[in-house]
């Protein structure tokens, strides 16, 4: 019954995300090369970020684009296994800030770009604030509103899975 649960919440999140009209760019953090630790000049954006919203009825969405092109399997495994543990140092410091608004992460893997920088954005619509704050109520384990969506591939509809592999990795 959980598991109902949580799939109808994560279809809800799913079009929350794209009914939002006002999505803001407020940051990036970049990563160095096979790195999941941000530099630390980046916590204080998020501190600013912390404050200016917290209180505002949205949600904070995390993107994290990886190659749609990849040596092979193994590296492809690497660098989603890399990307979620990038977005979740984000999360970290987040929830050890007690940061209050509903969080919502996805990696796109479908990008024709070398890009190492999860990209941090506010959504307004409060009508999409409703149903992540419902989701995010399902998964009551975790400190944080947070809505982890699975892989996303925006041109071909082709998804891995995240895996910690042993490569030694691209990214």
């Amino acid at each position: 019954m959980k598991a109902i649960i949580s799939i109808t919440c994560l279809l809800f999140a799913g079009s929350a995300i794209a009914e939002c009209e006002s999505n803001i760019h407020l940051t990036e953090i970049p990563y160095a090369k096979n790195s999941s630790y941000f530099p630390s000049k980046y916590a204080k954006q998020l501190d600013e970020l912390i404050e200016t919203t917290s209180n505002k009825p949205g949600y904070l969405l995390l993107e994290f684009q990886i190659l749609k092109q990849q040596v092979n399997d193994d590296a492809r495994k690497y660098n989603m296994w890399l990307a979620n543990r990038r977005i979740n140092r984000i999360k970290k410091y987040l929830t050890n800030s007690h940061y209050s608004a509903p969080v919502i992460s996805r990696i796109l893997t479908a990008s024709n770009e070398d890009i190492r920088d999860v990209s941090v954005s506010w959504c307004n619509a409060a009508q999409s604030s409703a149903a992540v704050s419902l989701a995010a109520a399902a998964d009551k384990q975790l400190p944080v509103k947070d809505i982890s969506l699975p892989s996303i591939n925006t041109e071909d509809g082709a998804s891995s899975d995240t895996h910690a592999g042993t490569f030694s990795g691209s990214r």
